[in-house]
This record gives structure tokens, C-alpha cells and sequence, in this order.
């Protein structure tokens, strides 16, 4: 290892061979550099004549952004890719926390330089606080392929890997129209949004690409009135229509009917998830004897209402 000033114009970014961090701010690094300079220099090597970064890439890139001329740099004289790799791998995990496009990265490159497959899962995966296991192993892999506009996103919003995990499964022309309506859904319904789309393909025989361009689907994403969260809910419940038909239709037929009756909102009502039976319970709070007749006469107002054994059927 040796140090020499290296002109900021040398430094070959478009070789990412080493890179594992891809988005990220420069504001805070640009302000450091600006009130005390460069402590740690980059690290560097040489292939093919050609200064390649093997790690410090935000700090070459602020230094860019400040227009410096030249910088001093850490040249590693080793050959060997992985053992470089090792140097920028070892050096963030003693500093920092991965993200989950990070891990997905690592585990790729650790691969594209030859690392066998169950030393990775045995020694690695752990070192990321990932299960060692050839499920988590190849899922992360999957990740690694997606797109990078794609991994900005998931980088942003910080999805789940389950989530992910079933995403992989789709083409990417599909990834790129569902990804912005999971990106406003809370973890249970982005796992709802991909199994329902899933089975709508699989059960109708139609490509999930092929049914994200039909007019219904395609007048919710190109609506300008609704917000990202109504146009991802939108989405959401048309394919649980789609996909349940008759449940749909008795859930609608419930929300109507306690709709019509002016139920009180203070008073919560629940039928079965599935409609498998006709129970309905019904739950309120009350403090005092008072406010507990007062619910009590609520509900038998709603009892006598015409509507209220519709709610049954």
C-alpha cells in the first residue's frame, strides 16, 4: 500500500467492479470537506493503466463536486479482484449499516469474483445479518438483477425483502408499473398486491404484464386527481375483486347496508374475514354507566332498523 496524489480526472469511474454503495448524499461529505479537508484518503488500484476505485466513492464524488484538481489516494498493489473487494467490503461493515440493495450487491459481487456459493451463504450471510440459507442466498441474488431505477426505489422506501422476494417473480416490464403502487402500501398489503396478482395471471392464464395494461388498471395510474396512497389502495382492491368475486360482493354488500343505517362510528362491527359463518361482533368502550346506556340504545336503534338483517346475509 502506497500513497500518491492522483488528479481527480484519472480516477476511472465507469469500471464499478468494487462499488457498493450506489445511493447516497453528498451534502454532509461536501460539508466536511469544505471545513477540514480530506482525512481519509480513497483507495485506489491500478488495472490496464486505468486508477479504479476500490473504495471511497462518495468522497471522490464530493470532491468532484467541489471541482478539486487532485487528491491524495491509497493505491493497493494486490491483483487479485476479491481480495480488494475484501478491502472495501471490510471497511464499510466495521463503519456502517448495509441496506438492503447493499447486501444484494455485495452478495452478487462476492459471487461474480468466484467465491463458491456455500461459502458465502456460511460465512458472509451472516456478516450482513442475513440467514445463511440457499432461499435468503438466491433471493438477494434475484435482487442484484433488478434494474437500477428499480433499486433507487426499494433503496428510498426500504420495501421488505419478502416483499421482494415476490417481485422477483415477475418480469421487469411488470416491476416497473407495480413497484410505484407497493412503494405507498404498508407491508401486509404489498404482500396482498403480489399474491393476488400472481394468482389472477395463473388462474385467467394471462400475463401479469398483459393485465396491468388493461383499461381499468391503466385508468388508476394515469388518473392526476388521485394521491399515490388512493391510487395504490384503488389498485389493491380491484385485484382482491377480481381475484374474489363473491367475497367482494358480500363485503360490499355489508359496508352498504351499515352505510345505509347511519352506523355509529363510535361502535365497531366486524363480520368473519371470509364470511365463513354469521357471526358479527360488535365492540365500544364506556366509562360510566351513562355513556354504556347510551351505546346500549344505539344499537338498539340500529336492531330495528329495516336494513339491519341484510347485514346477516
Amino acid at each position: 500500500m502506497k500513497r500518491e496524489s492522483l488528479s481527480t480526472k484519472e480516477i476511472y469511474l465507469k469500471d464499478e467492479r468494487f462499488r457498493i454503495s450506489y445511493y447516497f448524499s453528498l451534502e454532509k461529505m461536501i460539508d466536511s470537506l469544505k471545513k477540514i479537508g480530506l482525512i481519509h484518503p480513497p483507495l485506489v488500484t491500478y488495472r490496464q493503466g486505468r486508477a479504479i476505485l476500490v473504495s471511497g466513492w462518495k468522497r471522490v464524488l464530493a470532491c468532484l463536486k467541489l471541482s478539486l484538481a487532485s487528491i491524495p489516494v491509497e493505491v493497493s498493489q494486490v491483483e487479485d479482484d476479491l481480495q480488494n473487494f475484501f478491502m472495501a467490503f471490510y471497511e464499510n461493515l466495521a463503519t456502517r449499516n448495509f441496506s438492503l440493495v447493499e447486501k444484494a450487491e455485495i452478495i452478487h459481487k462476492l459471487k461474480e469474483f468466484g467465491l463458491e456459493k456455500n461459502h458465502i451463504i456460511k460465512d458472509y450471510l451472516p456478516l450482513l445479518d442475513i440467514p445463511s440459507s440457499s432461499f435468503c442466498y438466491e433471493g438477494y441474488l434475484a435482487l442484484a438483477q433488478f434494474k437500477p431505477e428499480e433499486k433507487e426505489l426499494i433503496h428510498e422506501k426500504n420495501i421488505l425483502f419478502s416483499s421482494l422476494q415476490k417481485l422477483s417473480a415477475f418480469k421487469p416490464e411488470s416491476r416497473k408499473l407495480i413497484l410505484p403502487f407497493l412503494l405507498s402500501l404498508g407491508q401486509n398489503k404489498q404482500k396482498e398486491v403480489l399474491e393476488n396478482l400472481q394468482e389472477i395471471s395463473q388462474r385467467e392464464n394471462i400475463p401479469v404484464e398483459e393485465f396491468l395494461m388493461t383499461e381499468e388498471i391503466q385508468d388508476i395510474l394515469s388518473s392526476e386527481k388521485l394521491p399515490p396512497l388512493q391510487k395504490a389502495d384503488n389498485f389493491r382492491l380491484l385485484l382482491r375483486k377480481r381475484r374474489y368475486p363473491l367475497l367482494s360482493f358480500w363485503r360490499e354488500s355489508f359496508d352498504s347496508s351499515l352505510k345505509k343505517m347511519r352506523w355509529p362510528k363510535e361502535i365497531g362491527i366486524k363480520h368473519s374475514p371470509f364470511f365463513e359463518d354469521e357471526n358479527i361482533s360488535v365492540t365500544f368502550n364506556f366509562k360510566n354507566k351513562e355513556e354504556l346506556e347510551e351505546n346500549l340504545m344505539k344499537l338498539q336503534k340500529m336492531a330495528s332498523h329495516e336494513e339491519f338483517p341484510r347485514i346477516f346475509k
